[in-house]
């Protein structure tokens, strides 16, 4: 089943963890009330979660054939996706940033090893974006035990455990987040932003509600265009809504709270099951071949931001004198072009190699 249309979604979410990092004040990304939006970064994050469950479900759930799910060949195809890339941005921190590189080996590393958001301290070292990798990594590892016990012991127990997962977790976050320990990038901060047990839950749903979709074949029985059109307008004005007030969440409320462990990923799935059930004039335009192409680079392009931008500083805008604004435009654009290179010239050509090495090799 081919869902292009959801593509285009992982670039914009990609975009506006790049705002976060380098166009918070960069107009008009800057404009409140919509720079709550723009600069959803580690918002998005939890969108690609619930993202990737949801796919990891179209491709790979096969429940009248599960014994044909070959774990080794899905942990290859899952490595050749995403490490080739995530080591080249490794190597290009250390060309922006070879000089304070010099005690970086403990970093290198859990970084190579993509173990940084286990451990306090280290999820934002070397190439920062990568704690996420790690999340990814982790989810990716248990996801063929997610499916056996899914086919073991029935959807029904694992929805209910998902829930309890979901609120469990809200609860955690939002206890730890307000606890007198709490402070800003020490131990409990990480552990509470960046540790994969936090994030778990949202890749669970997000696979949950993927299964969902492929056992009611909802994609078959979409309702009308300006139904489905409307309802995903309304979602998606709620989860901008909600984003923009959360700044006041904790005047309002008396306790401070954060969307970033999944807190609106039942939003953000239902978001995703209303566009992918789409068959109107919002999934013509999204699979547009321009849009799908940067979609599929935005993973080049979100793991690559933070090398191309010391790349970019340390040996290209020493060239000529413009504004702040011009060198992110200047800097953004040069980092969609690489990004669009890399996925045509380095990212696939090398996942096809890795995956047809391995079935060529002899059983």
């Amino acid at each position: 089943m081919r869902l292009e249309h959801l593509t285009f979604t992982r670039f914009i979410a990609a975009l506006t963890v790049v705002f976060f990092h380098y166009g918070n004040s960069v107009t008009p990304f800057n404009i409140p009330p919509f720079d709550k939006i723009f600069q959803a970064g580690p918002i998005a994050v939890s969108y690609f979660y619930a993202l990737s469950g949801f796919i990891m479900a179209i491709a790979y759930y096969r429940p009248k054939t599960p014994e044909n799910f070959n774990k080794w060949k899905y942990w290859l195809a899952r490595f050749a996706r995403i490490y080739p890339v995530y080591l080249i941005a490794l190597l290009l921190i250390f060309i922006a940033n070879y000089r304070t590189m010099e005690n970086a080996s403990s970093s290198l590393f859990l970084n190579l090893s993509m173990l940084q958001a286990w451990i306090p301290g280290y999820p934002l070292t070397l190439n920062s974006p990568g704690w996420s990798l790690s999340v990814e990594a982790f989810f990716y590892l248990i996801f063929p035990l997610l499916l056996l016990f899914i086919y073991r012991g029935g959807l029904k127990i694992v929805i209910v455990l998902s829930i309890v997962l979901w609120v469990a977790t809200q609860i955690l976050h939002t206890y730890l987040l307000n606890s007198p320990a709490y402070a800003i990038h020490n131990g409990l901060h990480d552990f509470i932003y960046y540790n994969p047990l936090m994030h778990v839950n949202t890749f669970v749903m997000g696979l949950l509600v993927g299964i969902y979709f492929q056992n009611k074949a909802l994609y078959k029985k979409a309702p009308s265009y300006n139904y489905n059109a409307t309802a995903l307008f309304t979602v998606l004005t709620i989860i901008a809504l909600l984003l923009i007030i959360r700044p006041s969440l904790k005047l309002w409320l008396g306790f401070d709270v954060d969307y970033t462990n999944g807190l609106i990923a039942p939003l953000f799935l239902l978001s995703i099951l209303l566009l992918a059930q789409q068959q109107g004039s919002i999934a013509k335009i999204f699979s547009a071949s321009w849009l799908v192409l940067l979609g599929e680079a935005s993973y080049s392009l979100y793991i690559l931001q933070r090398p191309v931008y010391g790349i970019y500083h340390k040996y290209i805008a020493t060239h000529f004198v413009v504004s702040e604004l011009w060198h992110f435009y200047f800097y953004l654009t040069f980092l969609i072009i690489l990004s669009i290179v890399s996925y045509k010239l380095f990212e696939t050509p090398l996942r096809h190699w890795i995956n047809t090495w391995y079935r060529s090799k002899p059983r």
